[in-house]
């Protein structure tokens, strides 16, 4: 794994788990859900980009992705992983635009 792969898991892991921030509780640890790319077969890893952050619940547990499975997670949480990485996205952006608006008032 790159440097620069390391650092974006790590914001990613630092905005806690997105299905827990969606249901009101944020800031939860998160672990690292590699999201499966369309067309990509059985076991075969996305890019360290294509990330959701999951607590342990939410990740491997019974009303998670890996205890439910795809359909039934995305049902149960009226959202697809695509629609969850768009907003993880977002939030990673907007956490930038703070951080260099901050840079910026200290200059």
């Amino acid at each position: 794994m790159k440097k620069d792969e390391k650092i974006y898991l790590s914001k990613v892991s630092d905005l806690g788990c997105i299905i827990c921030y969606r249901l009101g509780y944020p800031g939860s640890f998160a672990e690292i859900h590699h999201i499966r790319g369309i067309g990509l077969g059985f076991g075969v890893r996305n890019s360290h980009y294509n990330v959701l952050p999951l607590c342990p619940e939410h990740h491997r547990g019974n009303t998670g992705y890996h205890g439910m499975g795809r359909k039934a997670f995305e049902r149960k949480y009226e959202i697809t992983e695509q629609e969850l990485l768009k907003q993880v996205k977002e939030m990673l952006n907007e956490k930038d635009e703070s951080r260099e608006e901050n840079r910026q008032s200290y200059a």
